[in-house]
């Protein structure tokens, strides 16, 4: 039985599904995006779109709004007290936006070139720099961290769902650094030195009924392409897409927690997909969202996730 189909809480009730694929589908009604970040928060799905300069939330079932107005926002995260908090380009600056709608800023020295967040359980924030400035973090009360090694191009971010790991998609054009970097996070979320947890160019999925990769390509490159998205399931799977630049990659990647074995592929989706996050009822709905002129998409998994 596949991991990808496991929530911790129901192993035991859960049923194989015929297919380790599946389809993705576009949300009825959404407008077009060049969409970076996107995150689940208050019960809606808030995305950054960065060339309208403002925050979008899409309620269930249809009904798609703008937050905020915002400059250059890219990634988006949640922290323990409920509160977004937004990665920023031009001024380059990590933000924090209360319910209520107060905006403060937490760093606006150090941060590189912020893109995108996630936020640990004891509110620690830590976001990845694209196109420079390596991955980044900050303590609460604390300074920025700058990781080491300080990988450039690194796009999505995400933790374990122990947070004892910090995953890093990085497109580095040096294809030997070029995949998930994962950074080790001890109890008071300070990282540690990363290394590469896995190359696509390693990996290959292999399932019956998944037609070839445009390019040809045998290996997972030929399916997503440069890395971009990423997000982490309750199990531990790992998300991952991409495809900027690339003639192929019109597919979202699950990856075992081992880093080893493609367990399942999200297809239905165009090329370039930019972010990945879990939402809706029971958090089994993965929102897919691109960075071109881009639709947002969802796919409907069988069990909860995070």
């Amino acid at each position: 039985m596949l991991p990808l189909l496991l929530s911790l809480a129901t192993v035991a009730a859960a049923a194989e599904p015929p297919s380790n694929i599946f389809q993705a589908e576009k949300v009825p009604g959404s407008p077009t995006f060049t969409a970076s970040g996107i995150v689940w928060w208050k019960d809606r799905l808030i995305i950054s779109d960065r060339v309208g300069k403002k925050l979008v939330a899409y309620t269930l079932p249809d009904k798609f709004e703008t937050l905020r107005e915002i400059d250059r926002a890219v990634g988006l995260g949640v922290d323990p007290e409920g509160n977004l908090v937004v990665a920023e380009k031009e001024p380059a600056r990590i933000s924090r936006i209360s319910p209520d709608g107060k905006t403060t800023v937490l760093a606006d020295e150090n941060v590189g070139t912020p893109h995108f967040l996630t936020v640990h359980k004891n509110g620690t924030i830590y976001w990845s720099g694209f196109p420079d400035g390596g991955t980044r973090s900050l303590a609460p009360g604390g300074k920025v961290v700058v990781h080491t090694p300080r990988i450039v191009h690194t796009y999505g971010v995400g933790l374990s769902p122990k947070q004892d790991w910090l995953y890093v998609a990085s497109k580095i054009p040096n294809v030997d650094k070029r995949g998930v970097w994962r950074f080790p996070i001890d109890e008071n979320g300070k990282p540690n030195e990363g290394e590469l947890f896995l190359k696509t160019e390693d990996l290959k999925p292999d399932f019956k009924d998944l037609p070839p990769a445009k390019d040809g390509a045998k290996n997972l490159t030929g399916w997503i392409g440069r890395l971009q998205g990423l997000a982490v399931d309750s199990a531990g799977n790992i998300y991952i897409a991409g495809a900027e630049s690339h003639n192929s990659g019109e597919a979202v990647a699950v990856i075992d927690p081992t880093g080893k074995k493609v367990i399942a592929m999200i297809l239905g989706v165009p090329r370039n997909i930019s972010g990945l996050a879990f939402g809706g009822k029971g958090n089994r709905t993965l929102f897919i969202t691109g960075a071109g002129e881009y639709q947002l998409y969802r796919c409907e998994l069988p069990d909860p996730r995070p």
